[in-house]
């Protein structure tokens, strides 16, 4: 009787709570290599310089830069943004980005990415002066600067069982 209601009780928790087996393994580290650290924790700064490298395994997010700054909550224990600085390079699923300086706020799972930024996805780019990612919603949002307009390039997607070769004259 003792063992029904303990499975009862397990079972319960299980279907209340569908999430609480898979917090640990949605809490994947985030993972940083430069070439030197410097923190400051009066202002809750970690600034990262010389070919950092930061992947965000649990969001999918990887960013490469020459500096990244990592500003965090008044613990020091929670990531609210990053700045990348310089020759920045992300990646997320199959799409790809470039700028010379991207913002990244991780809990709304947003990137801003600004200085010729160039977004891709396959043969398909977008370039403007500002570009938005909203990761969660897999959407973006493009602006042009003042005197430059938003461009892309979009290539048509081939159907499945349509011929390779084009039409034929």
């Amino acid at each position: 009787m003792i063992r029904v209601r303990w499975f009862l009780v397990a079972l319960g928790i299980l279907f209340l709570f569908p999430g609480a087996p898979r917090a640990a393994e949605d809490r994947s580290p985030l993972t940083i290599s430069a070439d030197t650290l410097e923190v400051n924790r009066k202002g809750r700064v970690a600034t990262y310089r010389g070919n950092v490298a930061a992947n965000d395994r649990s969001r999918g997010i990887s960013i490469l830069a020459d500096q990244i700054e990592f500003f965090f909550d008044e613990r020091m224990e929670d990531l609210e943004r990053a700045l990348a600085v310089g020759n920045v390079r992300l990646s997320y699923g199959e799409r790809r980005g470039v700028a010379e300086q991207a913002e990244y706020y991780p809990v709304e799972s947003r990137a801003v990415l600004i200085g010729h930024p160039k977004v891709w996805q396959d043969n398909d780019v977008i370039t403007g002066c500002r570009i938005t990612l909203l990761f969660r919603e897999d959407q973006s949002r493009v602006e042009g600067c003042e005197g430059e307009r938003v461009n892309a390039i979009l290539y048509p997607k081939r159907r499945e069982g349509s011929p390779t070769g084009g039409p034929r004259k």
